[in-house]
């Protein structure tokens, strides 16, 4: 069966100020009679709220308006500095260090002050394996040097050109609520436009906003509770009956159903079939182009994204992203073609290809493309075996190296989503291709992307670093190290009258006080 086939056979504004839904009951639990309450429906409850240690486990959409960076990217996807002063400028002779202006008089919602001590104590935190932190891209961090209160110097491991992205995504916690790890995860406190009030377990999360912010009184809503809904259907279902004002990961078919859409203002995710290249014959390129052959992309971006996604170019990055390489294009649909690269390859009597894949609603189509997927390998005679696993447990298993993805386990292949939010090609292709990075499956293999990837990743010169990085992805391609799939736009629903400005990325990342209602 093939995935074309298989995808035909399996698409009035609410009460925004207190008025009849579970939003209006928050407000009015807190005196908030008048006050704009805003209530968005989640598929996924964290299960922590300690941003740095645990900022994947989809506790981003909660902290991102509580927990700030020093810089941050604006809607348009521009660079601005944030609790920093100015945007930090590395060092006129030593490329590792970078020299950071705070700006003064802020303070953590518990008073703690925001200084150039804070700056060190979460650099150091992050920095060190030990701690685990589960930011993505901040592998060069080193640690950081107190200069004064509002100036300190961040040291990295060696130059990073790219250092004000990666710490894009690095929001800061106060050293000595943080101390204690398992209270601070369950309430965070921050320097943000809101601050945390009450966790319902298993219901909801109500922040409020922080009238003391140093930042003005941008934020127009005056409490936000975010409701945990995995099933998409009961989100729409709580949307359309004036229950909550925001929903999101909808699927393309989903938001025709919805009052208005939201969406990303470039594509949002990528989807990749990462390879462990230590397992034979996934270690043959024969093998591995076989299976990319066999892949209908083009029916898997029109069957379940509705054509709203895009076939990758045989690479993971976004068009116009430094480092995307124009001159590749994806692997074309050939079945045939697949079929006589197979007859190349000694394959095991009775052998499986196996491949992880995540179910659950976080990731959006997940398990559908598995099953698509499935269908294409079944088609040119291979047999297929896809194992499904929770959304939760495959984010602690990529990140971390868990039992069913890491590159020493029994499974050959992962599905991946990268989201591209801090929209820099380091960060994507370290995780590709970097043979020492834990979510790369290269091992052993390829030693000739080492010193592409350390220009790409380490020179200031940025004509040199965009050649070398469209040389990695490059040999990515040529060699089939992964199989690049589908860039897709994240969509959310909302009620009439609600306003959100969208930049780049997943607006799971969302700020909350770029939240308008009319």
């Amino acid at each position: 069966m093939t995935t074309t086939t298989w995808l035909v056979g399996a698409l009035a504004a609410t009460a925004i100020m207190a008025g009849n839904s579970a939003q209006a009951a928050d407000c009015a639990e807190m005196g908030g009679e008048g006050d704009k309450c805003l209530a968005i429906a989640s598929a996924l409850e964290p299960g922590s709220l300690y941003v740095i240690r645990d900022g994947d486990d989809g506790n981003t959409l909660v902290n991102w308006s509580i927990n700030e960076p020093l810089v941050d990217r604006d809607a348009s996807g521009a660079l601005v500095p944030v609790l920093a002063a100015e945007l930090p400028v590395p060092d006129a002779k030593d490329p590792t260090i970078w020299h950071v202006k705070l700006r003064e008089g802020i303070k953590f919602t518990n008073g703690e002050p925001f200084n150039a001590a804070a700056v060190k104590h979460n650099i150091d935190l992050v920095a060190n394996p030990d701690f685990g932190a589960s930011i993505n891209g901040i592998e060069t961090l080193k640690t950081a040097k107190v200069i004064d209160d509002h100036t300190v110097d961040i040291v990295t491991k060696e130059p990073d050109p790219w250092l004000l992205y990666r710490i894009s995504t690095l929001r800061f916690v106060p050293p000595e609520a943080s101390k204690d790890a398992t209270a601070y995860s369950q309430h965070p406190v921050g320097t943000g436009p809101y601050k945390f009030v009450r966790w319902d377990k298993g219901q909801r999360i109500i922040l409020e906003k922080n009238a003391d912010y140093w930042g003005g009184d941008k934020a127009e809503m005056d409490r936000v509770s975010f409701v945990f809904i995995p099933e998409a259907a009961t989100r729409i279902s709580a949307l359309k009956a004036g229950e909550v004002d925001m929903v999101s990961s909808l699927t393309p078919e989903d938001a025709a159903k919805v009052p208005k859409v939201i969406t990303s203002s470039n594509a949002a995710n990528g989807t990749y079939l990462r390879f462990n290249l230590e397992t034979p014959p996934y270690d043959n390129k024969a093998f591995r182009q076989a299976l990319i052959y066999a892949i209908n992309r083009d029916a898997l971006n029109e069957y379940l994204w509705a054509k709203q996604g895009s076939v990758e170019a045989c690479q993971t990055l976004p068009p116009g992203e430094v480092g995307f390489n124009k001159s590749l294009q994806a692997y074309p649909y050939d079945p045939e073609k697949a079929k006589q690269l197979l007859a190349q390859v000694k394959l095991p009597e009775d052998f499986v290809v196996r491949a992880v894949f995540t179910t659950g609603g976080y990731l959006p189509k997940d398990s559908e493309t598995g099953q698509a997927i499935a269908a294409d390998w079944e088609a040119i005679g291979l047999k297929t075996k896809i194992e499904y696993v929770s959304s939760d447990k495959w984010l602690d298993d990529i990140l971390a190296g868990g039992e069913k993805t890491k590159p020493d386990s029994p499974a050959p292949m992962t599905y991946v989503q990268l989201d591209y939010h801090s929209m820099y090609a380091a960060r994507i292709t370290s995780r590709i291709f970097s043979r020492t990075n834990k979510m790369s499956g290269l091992g052993t293999s390829y030693p000739e992307l080492d010193a592409a990837l350390a220009t790409a990743q380490g020179s200031f010169d940025v004509p040199k670093a965009t050649a070398a990085f469209e040389q990695v992805y490059k040999i990515g391609c040529d060699e089939a190290l992964y199989i690049p799939l589908i860039d897709y736009p994240d969509i959310w629903g909302a009620v009439e009258g609600v306003n959100y400005e969208a930049g780049p990325g997943v607006l799971t990342r969302i700020h909350l006080d770029r939240v308008h209602v009319d």
